[in-house]
């Protein structure tokens, strides 16, 4: 579903680049006015300009008839042979049918004027054509193409190019680069695009605000981003853009839900969803439905949850389960266009031929005699020259397919391979938990069991039971720690991350080892500030237990071993370093993997499963933390955990998928 969301959530700027469409913001009025003009005055010689202001005004509020007035447009433009009109009247109707989703014709009228604009040979006209073939492919989520067109865009700008087209040509840049998580790039050219367009075209200035506040959010700057998308509101608000508030208002609410503020969130997504039923908006409809699910969700209401769910899901394959099917005529339609581009070009170059033609027949004609034996010499000898060449390539080709039957078959072997290793794993992975679960419950009544019987026998009977409950606990534990393994494996692990006092917990870790230190004579000294840290306290303590217990299986009798807090920058780290044997560097390589066995054993003859290490990893990884260890063999070693020190996402659970 994560495509589906970001189309929910990204903004689509205004495909408007011309100014018989995105200056007029008559009102209803205005529409009745020019209605009455085009009816009856078809002599009229605003006419035409009227049928294209008539199909804009519509856009935001009866795209049939926005198609209705540019059809007639390019029915009386084509009368006339007018190439200016027909390709602006073609641009129109594409941009009506991108409106309402249906992308593969609005790709059939963009290249219709494409086509048109580059025959009369003006690059600014070409441009903002390509900048809207571009959008099409860009919300289809076919980035390679939308960059594609939108860099020969900015490879057309020139000192005519208007303000409007070069922001955005920027602005659409911008976006792709969004896409592409390049977001440097992506701020530095929606920051031209919002310059150029303060100083000379307020109208799509909403737009760029809102596009840039993608780009803060995705750098993780929110604050700057919910200013961006506050500006965009209340200017696309003062201007009466239905469309551009329905996303804008969709994506304030997607952040407040990301800052925890469910009743700001449902305000916008609300208005968002009432805005976008209005003016038959799709894609925006779609975006609104898709956050209101996730906000009922949220507050517990789950039958509107599953009501939103199922209309954005709905409106998700109308949009892009009807694109895919289309994908062979938009392809045939660009082959099209490319072989009417094609006879175009060969037309021009056969009448500049013929042109030069009769200039160069008068030469050929007194030189063609003399020249005629030493051609025909020529031509055998270059024949037999492709005859040999054209042998090789055969040979070439047959080869080539050889090798690619071979790689295919080899390919096809592997892919096998992987599947049957995979389901293995699978296999394994399941075997694993079933044991261990139908292993915990037998193993909990003995553990019981041996508590009364500890409690009952006394002598030489209670040490052997002492042994057994011994063994039953480092059995437990193994069993647990298997699970634990399994769990982030399978990325079923559900994190409860949160602020808390890290010195509490790292106390409460060395008080619950005391005892196994004291049987050691090893002393446990803490140096301890107060800090604050965002993890899951729970995997936090597991962490921290496992080292100090390595700590104090690993050093021998009546050594030390150092427990210490420190804060560097936004980072906390808390090492742990004793006086032990040391571990080599052979053994810190593979210290952290599954069931490994180190050269160093247990001082007191306890026990290990050599996965405590290989857990404290992978909690650590999860929460974004990090776990490393210096040691020199004799020496001692240094185990340091480091965790961020302030929150970085919002509070709650967090399911850790690898």
């Amino acid at each position: 579903m994560k495509n589906y969301y970001l189309l929910s959530v990204l903004f689509l700027s205004s495909l408007l680049s011309y100014a018989e469409i995105d200056s007029i913001q008559f009102q209803r009025s205005n529409i009745d006015s020019l209605q009455n003009e085009v009816r009856f005055h078809e002599e009229n010689p605003n006419y035409l300009s009227n049928l294209l202001r008539l199909s804009g005004l519509y856009l935001n509020t009866d795209l049939d008839s926005s198609i209705y007035y540019a059809e007639k447009a390019i029915s009386f433009a084509s009368k006339l042979n007018d190439t200016n009109v027909l390709e602006k009247a073609y641009r129109a109707k594409g941009v009506a049918y991108y409106y309402k989703a249906e992308y593969s014709d609005a790709l059939r009228f963009y290249f219709e004027a494409l086509n048109i604009s580059e025959k009369e040979d003006d690059p600014n006209t070409v441009n903002s054509t390509v900048q809207n073939i571009g959008k099409i492919y860009e919300v289809q989520q076919e980035y390679d193409k939308a960059l594609e067109y939108y860099s020969r865009g900015l490879e057309l700008l020139n000192d005519t190019s208007s303000p409007k087209l070069t922001a955005l040509a920027y602005s659409n840049m911008a976006n792709i680069l969004n896409y592409k998580k390049e977001y440097v790039k992506a701020l530095s050219y929606h920051e031209k695009a919002i310059i150029i367009r303060k100083k000379d075209d307020n109208t799509f200035l909403p737009y760029s605000y809102n596009d840039i506040a993608i780009v803060y959010r995705n750098l993780g700057n929110l604050g700057e981003a919910i200013k961006a998308y506050k500006l965009s509101y209340s200017s696309l608000k003062a201007l009466n853009e239905k469309r551009g508030l329905a996303g804008v208002s969709n994506n304030i609410s997607s952040l407040y839900l990301e800052l925890g503020r469910l009743d700001s969130a449902l305000k916008y997504a609300k208005q968002s969803y009432q805005l976008a039923y209005q003016i038959h908006a799709k894609h925006e409809l779609m975006g609104a439905s898709y956050q209101l699910s996730e906000l009922y969700e949220r507050k517990g209401n789950f039958r509107e949850a599953l009501k939103y769910e199922r209309q954005s899901s709905e409106l998700y394959d109308s949009l892009f389960t009807q694109e895919k099917m289309r994908e062979v005529a938009t392809l045939e339609t660009q082959v099209k266009f490319n072989e009417e581009r094609a006879k175009s070009q060969l037309l021009r170059e056969q009448q500049k031929a013929k042109m030069d033609q009769q200039v160069v027949l008068t030469i050929a004609a007194i030189i063609v005699c003399f020249l005629l034996i030493g051609v025909i010499m020529i031509f055998m000898k270059e024949r037999s020259k492709q005859n040999i060449l054209n042998k090789k390539l055969v040979a070439a080709n047959n080869l080539l397919q050889e090798q690619q039957e071979e790689l295919a078959k080899k390919n096809k072997e592997g892919k096998e391979h992987n599947d049957r290793l995979n389901t293995l794993n699978e296999e394994k992975n399941h075997l694993i938990g079933v044991v261990a679960h139908d292993l915990r419950n037998p193993l909990t009544s003995a553990m019981s069991l041996s508590q009364l019987l500890m409690q009952e026998l006394d002598g030489d009977n209670e040490e052997c039971i002492q042994g057994v409950s011994n063994a039953l606990n480092r059995m437990n534990e193994m069993i647990t720690r298997i699970l634990d393994v399994k769990a982030i494996e399978a990325g079923h692990l559900n994190l409860m991350q949160s602020e808390f006092e890290l010195d509490i917990i790292v106390e409460g870790v060395v008080d619950g080892c005391k005892h196994t230190a004291e049987e050691k004579s090893i002393r446990v000294h803490q140096k301890l500030k107060p800090v604050q840290v965002y993890a899951d306290p729970h995997c936090v303590k597991q962490v921290l237990d496992n080292l100090l217990s390595n700590a104090i299986k690993f050093s021998p009798k009546t050594k030390n071993i150092f427990v210490e807090i420190d804060q560097v920058d936004n980072e906390v780290t808390v090492s742990i370093i004793d006086e032990g044997p040391g571990i080599s560097i052979e053994d810190q390589e593979k210290m952290f993997g599954k069931f490994q066995r180190l050269s160093a054993k247990p001082t007191n003859g306890e026990s290990s499963t050599g996965l405590g290490l290989s857990i404290a990893k992978k909690f650590m990884d999860v929460m974004n933390g990090k776990l490393e260890c210096k040691s020199t063999l004799g020496k001692g070693s240094t185990f340091t955990a480091t965790l961020p020190l302030k929150v970085t996402q919002e509070n709650g659970m967090k399911q850790v998928c690898n």
